[in-house]
């Protein structure tokens, strides 16, 4: 294991960030406020919409179930944001923007409370009158230059003072996607020095457990991986994408597995690559026939193209604690590989580079 790689010191960090962000009141403030919102609807159902860009979108999506069963309502949406721009200001020419759908909440997630893009969208449900909520690693008062809270904004942290960990470095944050996911989660509310922490240590396992050398080696041959995942695994299906498309290391094609009959399959084919991760279910409560049926071809088809396959389950039934538990794998596969292959994942690019730090921060129109 390399010590002396950033993202090494942060994957070993994981577990007391996460248990310090639980000790928050983050949980328990943002079911409250979403609850009191719920209430001023005369417990109609809501219109929200949820925001995060890049490590923090496979959060924004969990969010969207989570929340969807935590204010009973059908109609929650997950975006980046200049997705969530568009949805909000389409029609802004059109008879002053009334054909614009309304929201009830805007949420925003980002671990630095200062993506420029969540600011804008923040902006946007200013001027449109909507309901924005801030969901944020650091502690309020570090963003009183850029949120004033008042009855339309709101900021949750789950910031700890006691955590003595320091704050994440590099390009890639391992918390910024985990702990905003369990924070939505609050079936899991102080139960992550148990079952969450047990699926952290799990994690370790599960890379010991996998020929992470040979894996690496293919990879830097064929830097493809195709992952299979079921419709309430999108979370987890998009954390792995997000995770090894920013650290360099691979593409990442997503299937959704009854969608890859219609002509997906092409691509195992015709093309080289070097992994496939099947995002599966374990037990007989799930073992639906053609679940079974896929992964018997994914594995042989593997074995025929001389490549990788991983199966990444859990024996979790609810979706939100088969997603968390996933996901607090994934950083410690990750940074494996990238050890293997001499990628500091937390900070795969040095310097970084100057033009994309520009368009980072690009404020202009699209």
């Amino acid at each position: 294991m390399r010590k002396d790689f950033v993202s090494r010191q942060q994957v070993n960090l994981i577990p007391e960030r996460l248990r310090k962000a639980e000790e928050t009141d983050a949980t328990k403030e943002l079911k409250r406020y979403m609850w009191d919102l719920y209430k001023e609807k005369n417990f109609t159902p809501m219109k929200i919409m949820i925001v995060g860009a890049g490590g923090s979108y496979p959060a924004a999506i969990f969010a969207k179930h989570a929340v969807g069963d935590k204010v009973r309502t059908p109609y929650v949406e997950a975006a980046p944001p200049q997705t969530a721009i568009k949805i909000l200001t389409q029609f802004d020419h059109v008879n002053f923007g009334e054909w614009n759908p309304k929201y009830d909440l805007v949420i925003g997630i980002s671990y630095s409370g200062r993506t420029p893009d969540i600011k804008y969208v923040a902006e946007i449900c200013a001027k449109k009158g909507f309901n924005f909520l801030l969901l944020t690693g650091v502690e309020k008062s570090t963003l009183s230059d850029i949120y004033q809270e008042d009855n339309k904004v709101k900021i949750v942290s789950y910031f700890n003072p006691e955590d003595n960990t320091g704050e994440e470095s590099g390009m890639i944050s391992m918390v910024s996607t985990l702990a905003p996911t369990i924070i939505f989660d609050d079936s899991w509310s102080s139960k992550l020095i148990s079952e969450n922490q047990k699926a952290l240590i799990d994690g370790e396992k599960f890379v010991s457990d996998l020929d992470i050398s040979a894996i690496a080696s293919k990879l830097k041959i064929y830097p493809t991986i195709h992952v299979f995942y079921e419709w309430d695994q999108l979370p987890t299906a998009t954390d792995i994408e997000s995770k090894f498309t920013e650290s360099g290391i691979a593409n990442v094609i997503l299937h959704e597995k009854k969608n890859f009959l219609y002509g997906r399959y092409t691509s195992l084919y015709v093309q080289n690559f070097a992994l496939i991760i099947n995002l599966t279910r374990r037990g007989e409560f799930f073992n639906n026939q053609y679940d079974k049926n896929l992964t018997m071809f994914l594995r042989e088809h593997c074995k025929k193209m001389s490549t990788y396959y991983i199966e990444l389950g859990t024996v979790a039934q609810m979706p939100s604690q088969w997603n968390i538990e996933a996901m607090t794998k994934l950083p410690y596969l990750i940074t494996s590989i990238g050890e293997e292959l001499g990628i500091d994942i937390s900070e795969p690019l040095k310097p970084f580079p100057k033009k994309v730090v520009e368009l980072y921060d690009y404020r202009g129109d699209f």
